[in-house]
């Protein structure tokens, strides 16, 4: 069954009601951030990204743009507060000088980094795609309008979501395509000027595609799935693969994607790995865990309350200024 079909079938059994259904999404993409060793103290400004965008959905329901960019911003240097950001890429730390400035505009430039943070909308919306595309949309749309960029990362929250149902292989890769493709018609019909739609429209086939690569070791799905080195419009197709495999330790699948990619590639794998498989311990230690899975939980229980868990900022301010480097 695609993901549609399970989502929307009564009868499909939620197997994956055992592993938290989705609840491990966070803390396993967290893991994968620190495996990709971006930040010596722990994870970097793409698990950040992706914490005040779990927020944000359990403050709102919904994604706001305006109310989602001050979210982002508030983790960012000003007049009273240093930047707790920990190895922004450029392009991310660009946004945020433009739109402290007044002259935020998303770049045309394409980017794997809104597929990397993701992931609170594919288990936030686990199970009604509509929400998921059009919260997705919205959330890359803040800093990009490349429509590739924007159609990955709604492939990857669409992953996410399959995930947190148990979905893997073969399957994982088609009803994704699915997603892409409803996602590519929420951009047609809004009428906005994407850059890069027709490289868009061939997400999906590449996708159905990809679905026979599941299994093959890293380095031939690099040379089936890109011509030559990956680019930021291949790693999200190419994270989604190698999370589809289950014959590999869920462990190993973040360890192949850190050792690859980086933990651009890990977040994403984790993420999806880790909506699957439930909370666990990941060999890697990653600062302020429990705080991760109780975002995770709520996520998946509906619980909308914040007040009773740390402000981002706090903690993100222990852990980048080497006080109290881990949260419990």
């Amino acid at each position: 069954a695609t993901l549609f079909a399970a989502l929307s079938d009564p009868r499909t059994p939620l197997f994956s009601l055992l592993n938290g259904e989705g609840a491990g999404a966070m803390l396993a993409a967290a893991a994968g951030d620190v495996a990709g060793g971006a930040s010596q103290v722990g994870y970097s400004a793409l698990t950040q990204q992706a914490t005040m965008l779990a927020y944000h959905l359990l403050r709102h329901n919904t994604i706001d743009r305006p109310t989602l960019a001050d979210d982002w911003l508030d983790l960012w240097a000003d007049e009273a507060n240093p930047s707790v950001y920990r190895a922004p890429s450029a392009q991310f730390v660009g946004w945020l000088e433009a739109t402290v400035r007044g002259e935020a505009a998303a770049t045309a430039e394409p980017s794997a980094e809104p597929a990397a943070r993701v992931h609170p909308v594919g288990v936030w919306f686990r199970r009604d795609p509509g929400q998921l595309v059009g919260a997705a949309i919205s959330m890359a749309r803040i800093t990009h309008i490349d429509a590739t960029t924007v159609v990955n990362a709604t492939a990857v929250a669409g992953a996410v979501a399959a995930s947190a149902f148990a979905q893997a292989g073969r399957d994982l890769l088609i009803g994704t395509a699915e997603v892409c493709e409803r996602a590519l018609a929420e951009i047609e019909a809004e009428g906005f000027l994407y850059s890069r739609v027709e490289e868009a429209r061939q997400v999906p086939s590449r996708l159905r595609k990809a679905s026979d690569l599941v299994g093959l070791p890293a380095g031939e799905l690099g040379r089936q799935l890109s011509a030559g080195e990956p680019t930021a419009l291949d790693w999200p197709i190419i994270a989604i693969v190698l999370a589809a495999d289950t014959a590999v330790e869920p462990y190993r699948l973040i360890e192949t994607a850190a050792t690859w990619g980086g933990g651009l590639l890990a977040v994403m794998v984790g993420s999806m790995v880790g909506a699957r498989v439930g909370l666990r311990s990941w060999p890697w230690v990653v600062p302020n865990d429990t705080w991760f899975a109780e975002i995770g939980r709520r996520l998946v229980n509906g619980n909308r309350e914040t007040r009773d868990i740390p402000v981002p900022y706090q903690v993100e301010e222990r852990l980048t200024y080497g006080i109290d480097t881990r949260f419990s």
